[in-house]
């Protein structure tokens, strides 16, 4: 399969040198649909094998089974093109269109689903390093007019990236296809028809065959070049903000579980608008596990959430999310997610300062010699109260009928009931919620409130500073 053609091939050994997509040793399997641009990635590859020092290429192929005897014949001429290279041929197959059926998605949507589902078992089960697929520049370009169509804010207009974090690569992502189909012409090497593609029967097919040859007539011939330049512009200034999520990370979560976040929302006021709204995003990929079906129409009432100064009913997030705001936090959980059982009987004796571990939650009990100036301030997961207005030994529990404390910052007490329904937590949490007590009243609501009748003042001469530890400290 090697081509006399080095135009495409030196090109695409740059791309792939550049963005590091490939090293040496690796087993990468190319994945050939029969169409030309897949054709066209492993004839690449095959003639850059020796120069990048790939270890072993396998061609894999997956059968949607949507269109009889042509599927059954690109099979084939797949199996016959990875033989005649000399390279070994996995195929998968599956019923596409009974998957779409049984999960009420698009046809496109559970192909897409099934044939990654594929790649990815295929490659644990041959460890495999990479995955190669055949996406162009075209493709990318398609793709990010989708996105704006669909409703994407500026992260989403990166579009496809020529690498993943599962292995995925997009060798080819850099030329169109027209480059390629003068690549395969000039090599004279052959190439499967899919004849759905040949009518807009779906939104993509629409775009590549009514939308593009207009803007490319009424613009300029090289519009597709123009958009993907966009698209890299809106990657690389993606990492940037990645990158600025991450270093503010451990500020604004106060927990991160399986299924369950919690964000401080007096923090997250501080910070930007455009700051807070990729916190969120972040947040809800870390527990939805990806952020599909996930916009901006999800993302701004969540930003609104976190700069209102009341609590509000809980917004729904596709694929099963719920977000509410309890006190100063704002959660951001599974709704198949349930908190760990609790024993509602259950205690801990605090006698001393140290480290206490109490249901899912850890607590540092500190004595400080500071004057109340020096002390930082409380918040919802650190307190620091006047040691000589407890009752030791102190005790951690969870609510009994009848509770009442007195809030920070109000006169008179309050049911311990009302105030769990005035910041609408739900009643499955509510017993899960530690509370310090000394041997006359509850001291503090942990992570929600403390009890002014423990705060300090100008008296103060010995404090106590009591911290939530975060489920992502413990982590580290």
């Amino acid at each position: 399969m090697r081509s006399s053609s080095k135009s495409l091939p030196a090109r695409t050994a740059d791309y792939i040198r550049k963005n590091g997509l490939i090293s040496a040793g690796d087993h990468v399997l190319a994945a050939v649909s029969g169409g030309p641009d897949s054709v066209a990635l492993l004839a690449v590859l095959s003639d850059l094998k020796d120069a990048l020092a790939i270890e072993r290429i396998t061609v894999i192929h997956f059968d949607h089974r949507l269109r009889g005897e042509e599927s059954d014949s690109d099979r084939e001429f797949v199996r016959a093109l990875a033989f005649s290279a000399g390279f070994d041929f996995h195929c998968g197959a599956d019923d596409v269109r009974a998957f779409a059926g049984a999960r009420r998605i698009s046809i496109e949507m559970a192909a897409r689903e099934r044939r990654y589902s594929f790649f990815m078992s295929t490659a644990a089960k041959l460890s495999a390093d990479k995955i190669a697929l055949g996406h162009t520049a075209d493709d990318q370009a398609e793709e990010v007019i989708l996105r704006i169509l669909r409703g994407t804010g500026p992260s989403g207009i990166q579009a496809m990236a020529p690498m993943t974090a599962n292995g995925i690569v997009r060798p080819l992502l850099f030329a169109g296809r027209q480059s390629v189909m003068e690549y395969l012409r000039e090599c004279g090497i052959g190439f499967r028809v899919d004849s759905t593609n040949l009518t807009p029967s779906c939104q993509r097919n629409f775009l590549r065959l009514e939308v593009f040859p207009l803007l490319r007539k009424a613009f300029h011939p090289r519009v597709t070049q123009t958009i993907t330049r966009c698209a890299d512009l809106a990657r690389e200034e993606e990492s940037w903000w990645t990158s600025q999520v991450g270093e503010i990370w451990q500020d604004v979560c106060l927990e991160l579980s399986e299924g369950r976040c919690k964000l401080d929302c007096g923090k997250m006021r501080q910070l930007h608008r455009s700051l807070v709204r990729r916190v969120l995003r972040s947040t809800i990929e870390s527990v939805k596990g990806s952020l599909s079906g996930v916009g901006l129409t999800h993302l701004e009432p969540l930003v609104e959430l976190v700069f209102s100064n009341r609590g509000e009913k809980c917004l729904e997030i596709p694929g099963g999310i719920q977000a509410a705001k309890h006190g100063a936090a704002l959660i951001v959980k599974s709704r198949q997610h349930a908190a760990p059982e609790v024993s509602p009987d259950e205690i801990l004796v605090v006698d001393e300062a140290g480290d206490y571990v109490f249901g899912r939650s850890s607590f540092e009990f500190r004595f400080r010699d500071e004057t109340a100036c020096c002390l930082p301030e409380s918040g919802v997961d650190y307190v620091c109260m006047d040691s000589d207005k407890l009752k030791w030994p102190l005790v951690l529990r969870y609510r009994k009928t009848g509770d009442r404390f007195c809030p920070f910052g109000m006169v008179g007490s309050k049911k311990l009931q009302d105030f769990f329904t005035d910041l609408k937590i739900p009643g499955n949490e509510r017993q899960t919620v530690p509370i310090l007590c000394d041997s006359e009243k509850i001291c503090w609501v942990a992570g929600m409130r403390m009890d002014d009748r423990v705060k300090l003042d100008v008296r103060t001469k010995h404090v106590l500073t009591v911290r939530l530890v975060k489920a992502t400290d413990s982590a580290r």
